[in-house]
């Protein structure tokens, strides 16, 4: 290759990076999309068996375990179930939103304590947490 194509291969490559790295730039959230503080307590757990099962719940049994081990490990999206059925889906504490499912998968199967910002809207309920920590239970 010539030292041209070098040259203008490298700048193309740069500019590809600089764009990709402006486009995960976090905006500000506008504050009335901040949602309400609060804490909430729950078990984190995949979202499959709760939607599909309405007998699920906290893994009580070797058997609930065993579900939650293999759909997190197939990739479920993890949520925190309280104790009165409410079931928060993680948001992050930014625009554009990023995935948090890494960030439970530490506390999948535990109780946990979360506080952040929590949302509702039509029934659903999420949180962007700013500080879990496992609790014994609710």
């Amino acid at each position: 290759m010539s030292r041209m194509t070098i040259r203008s291969m490298m700048i193309v490559g740069m500019l590809a990076i600089a764009l990709l790295c402006d486009a995960q730039k976090s905006e500000p959230i506008p504050p009335d999309m901040m949602g309400t503080p609060g804490p909430i307590v729950g078990f984190v757990r995949d979202t499959a068996c709760l939607l599909r099962n309405k007998n699920a719940s906290v893994a009580k049994d070797a058997e609930s375990r065993k579900c939650i081990i293999q759909c997190v490990g197939a990739g479920s999206p993890l949520a925190i179930l309280t104790k009165s059925g409410e079931l928060y889906m993680p948001l992050s504490a930014q625009l554009p939103d990023r995935d948090e499912r890494r960030r439970l998968l530490p506390y999948a199967g535990k109780y946990v304590r979360a506080t952040g910002r929590l949302f509702e809207r039509g029934g659903t309920h999420a949180i962007s947490i700013e500080k879990i920590e496992v609790v014994s239970s609710w």
